[in-house]
């Protein structure tokens, strides 16, 4: 019962965040959604973190423009590669922390990209469009991963659980 409180608390942030606080910085785009599914990927040692990616999916997928489904698909696919990272080399090392986080997100926003061009026929890549993916996306989500992992740890301590040594 406890994991699904954490579950939702960061899911709710992640809702409230994107919809209200983010909305008033046009300068500051980060994607929470994202960034709540790869720290709980990150954290989380069970196999069902994909389903929670692609839940996380789901919720951005309700808040963007893109056909619906893409984000999902993109968590989805994305989780594979950030939990064998996570289960064999990420050691809860918050120094290494926002460089992953940075390097995950271009790689799902390369996902997107790669869906949105093979089924939609959308061909937008330019290297403003990177600049902008590094500077107001990547960036910001590093910036707020190691925020958002404390507030993960302190959770697992309020609600005395351990994401990272449950066993499946």
């Amino acid at each position: 019962m406890p994991v699904s409180v954490v579950l939702f608390l960061f899911g709710l942030f992640s809702f409230w965040a994107e919809t209200y606080l983010l909305g008033m910085f046009t300068w500051f785009d980060p994607n929470l959604f994202l960034l709540s599914a790869l720290l709980l990927i990150l954290h989380w040692r069970g196999s069902e973190g994909h389903f929670i990616a692609a839940g996380f999916g789901l919720l951005a997928d309700v808040f963007s423009s893109i056909p619906f489904g893409t984000y999902s698909l993109a968590f989805f696919l994305v989780s594979f590669p950030v939990r064998w990272y996570a289960v064999k080399i990420f050691q809860d090392a918050m120094i290494t922390l926002p460089v992953v986080v940075g390097v995950f997100s271009l790689a799902c926003n390369g996902v997107v990209y790669l869906l949105m061009y093979l089924f939609f026929g959308e061909n937008r890549f330019s290297w403003f469009w990177l600049n902008d993916l590094i500077v107001f996306d990547a960036l910001p989500m590093a910036a707020l991963s190691a925020p958002m992992y404390l507030v993960l740890l302190k959770l697992e301590g309020r609600f005395h659980i351990r994401l990272s040594m449950r066993k499946y």
